[in-house]
């Protein structure tokens, strides 16, 4: 599949154009042929042929449209796309009249022969034909407008653009009275914009090491990033309103042909639901690796709104909690267009194998239940609530739950208010802490820019009621401390050296990644300060300083160690007074953080990042990846022994749905990371 190369838009030196003006008291009689050196101008219209054709191409709806909402199902975008069309009419409604042309939209149309037919009221150009209208541009072989049935027919090499957007096929019949038509052999290409941040393209030891599922659909946060570039060939495309209907449909993320990946289905149906959601229907679809593996999608009906969804069907890994390995299926249940509400029964398959009564009893069952609401005002509410197993009997050591709403506050700032119940914390060489209760809020600013030294500074403070295990009383026991707490960071990164991407071509910079990689060694310097009060009068006090480096080396682009990635940190801590909680009590004052990607061969590279408590010699934490990287896509298996937490992450370029949250937060230099 070739996205689409743009038409030439040089004129046939022995073009001419023939108009047959309309008259309203004699029969039509052609002009004269115009001078081949003014050939192909274009030439005034009749009043109701200029009207009609700016009708037409204000209810064409963008040629972009089908190819966004296909592409939303995946990457579980912030709203739908609509078509850029009127409201459809009623099956009563008379067709809409012949309004005078509007001022100062600028409509041409060039072409060899034009002609006009009062009495029939047809107008049709032919050969070379070129229709220009605000940002869009309509070209094929032949145009026919009836103005009486409100029709246009474009026949051969039919071209439409909007804007950056494209969309080909053999014939275009369109009726703007009712707003429907169809486009055969249709196919088109659609610019979304830079990837920013792929997860394909990061390294595996650059990803966040706490993650848990291992997804048949993808996994991958939203906000990573988003596909460049979309190309689709459907059979037949079907228009009706803002309706869309397309047969024997194929999409991908690949610029190159023939493709390294596919979606492919039958028959694809978008619906609309409410002004801010559809519903994209799927006749048994597939994704199609190297056009030739392939591997059914789990799901024939999706919602396609401002909501980020889990992956239909996901197989997880939870030694903690789950006993290892379980199943997921997830199913909406309530979508309205400004609150999501998300079922997701498991089976424990581990524990079911484990047990002495296999899979006849209620701790093999679990499920989760996720809410996410977003409203005009920019304020966002989300809760969920995860039960490692249905014994009801044991339900305070099963249930895990937290729920928070952010709301915008003094303009660019950020207040959220959060509760949790029996948050699982990971704080480094401490380990895994429960927190019983937290209930607070903290107010989040920014990232600034001092001046043009561009040194990133960014606080936070907080106020929250803790129920935790506590050690400044004997025995320790579970008690509730309200815990003031503030932080400042300020960072600052040094480009050492920057080397050449390779050319964005399909043996080269875009062979085994999604975007080409440039050499570069970098140095980074960060200093944070973070200040805890607690109302037994404790205090902990601690500033945080890290040094440290980073690097690619290679392009990624050879069959044989073209890809080296490295990472080397340093932190020291320097703090006074202790909290009463261990949780987050400072566990390290001297850490050491190493990883490496290394390209083994082809597509292949292995990964390992490991950090160190220097205080100790302990190793607290550490990732082992190996990862199978295509321009489109990646196949990427991960294990962390010392979190007891592994993954097989399939990703499709941040072409996907979202994973799921992993029930694990971090410590990160005194402050917790939560999801």
């Amino acid at each position: 599949m070739d996205f689409l190369p743009p038409p030439s838009t040089q004129l046939p030196p022995h073009s001419h154009a023939e108009v047959r003006q309309a008259n309203f008291n004699q029969t039509l009689s052609p002009l004269p042929t115009l001078d081949l050196r003014i050939a192909r101008l274009p030439v005034e219209l009749p009043t109701e042929v200029r009207s009609q054709l700016q009708l037409f191409f204000d209810t064409l709806p963008d040629p972009n449209s089908l190819a966004q909402q296909i592409n939303s199902t995946l990457i579980a975008q912030a709203g739908p796309i609509k078509p850029n069309s009127l409201p459809k009419p009623k099956p009563k409604d008379k067709p809409r009249p012949t309004l005078p042309p509007r001022v100062g939209d600028k409509l041409n149309v060039v072409s060899d022969r034009q002609e006009y037919d009062v009495n029939t009221q047809v107008f049709l150009a032919e050969g070379n034909v070129v229709i220009n209208y605000k940002k869009s541009e309509l070209k094929a072989d032949r145009v026919r407008l009836d103005t009486k049935t409100q029709e246009v027919i474009a026949e051969g090499n039919v071209f439409f653009t909007r804007g950056d957007q494209k969309l080909r096929g053999t014939k275009l019949t369109y009726n703007y009275g009712n707003v429907k038509g169809e486009l055969l052999n249709a196919s088109g290409a659609v610019d979304l914009g830079n990837l920013q941040s792929s997860e394909v393209s990061r390294s595996p030891a650059d990803v966040a090491t706490n993650s848990v599922t291992v997804s048949v659909g993808g996994t991958g946060d939203a906000s990573e990033g988003r596909v460049r570039r979309i190309g689709f060939i459907a059979e037949r495309l079907i228009i009706d309103g803002d309706y869309w209907t397309a047969e024997n449909l194929r999409v991908t993320n690949d610029p190159f042909s023939p493709p390294e990946l596919e979606l492919v289905t039958s028959k694809a149906t978008i619906t609309p639901i409410s002004p801010t959601q559809n519903r994209l229907d799927l006749e048994s679809p597939t994704i199609v690796f190297d056009r030739g593996f392939s591997l059914p999608l789990p799901v024939n009906s999706i919602i396609l709104d401002r909501f980020q969804r889990f992956a239909p069907a996901l197989v997880g890994f939870d030694k903690r909690d789950r006993d290892g390995i379980y199943y997921q299926q997830s199913f909406d249940v309530i979508t309205q267009p400004n609150l999501s509400l998300q079922i997701s029964p498991q089976l424990l398959l581990q524990r079911a194998f484990s047990s002495q009564s296999g899979f006849s009893g209620f701790d093999i069952l679990g499920i989760v239940a996720t809410l996410n609401g977003a409203f005009d005002d920019g304020q966002t509410l989300s809760a969920r609530a995860s039960f490692s197993g249905l014994n009801f009997s044991k339900i305070d050591s099963l249930l895990r739950f937290n729920v928070s709403h952010q709301v915008p506050v003094f303009g660019n700032h950020s207040l959220v208010s959060q509760y949790a119940f029996r948050d699982r914390v990971y704080n480094g060489s401490l380990g895994y802490q429960d927190v019983n209760n937290i209930l607070g809020s903290t107010l989040l600013s920014p990232t600034y820019t001092l001046g043009d030294s561009k040194i990133s500074f960014s606080y936070q403070v907080s106020a929250q009621l803790v129920g935790a295990v506590r050690d400044d009383i004997q025995p320790s026991t579970i008690g509730s401390l309200i815990r003031l707490q503030s932080a400042v960071v300020l960072s600052r990164a040094f480009p050492l050296y920057r080397g050449e991407a390779l050319p964005a071509e399909k043996e080269t910079g875009l062979r085994f990644s999604p975007k080409p990689i440039v050499p570069r060694l970098d140095a980074f310097v960060t200093a944070q300060g973070v200040n805890s009060l607690y109302s037994n009068g404790a205090n902990q006090a601690v500033l945080y300083g890290t040094i440290g480096l980073a690097a690619e080396v290679g392009n990624f682009a050879k069959d044989f160690l073209d890809y080296t990635g490295l990472t080397l940190s340093y932190t020291q801590a320097f703090s006074s007074g202790k909290s009463p909680f261990l949780f987050d009590r400072v566990a390290d004052n001297r850490s050491l953080t190493a990883g490496i990607v290394q390209q083994i061969y082809g597509p292949l590279r292995f990964g390992i990042q490991q950090s160190w408590s220097l205080d100790s010699g302990n190793l607290f934490d550490s990732v082992y990846s190996l990862e199978y990287a295509r321009r489109t896509y990646s196949v990427l298996i991960r294990y962390n022994p010392n979190q007891g937490l592994g993954e097989f992450l399939l990703r499709i370029s941040d072409f996907n749905w979202t994973r799921p949250p992993d029930n694990v937060t971090t410590i990160q230099n005194g402050i917790e990371q939560r999801n």
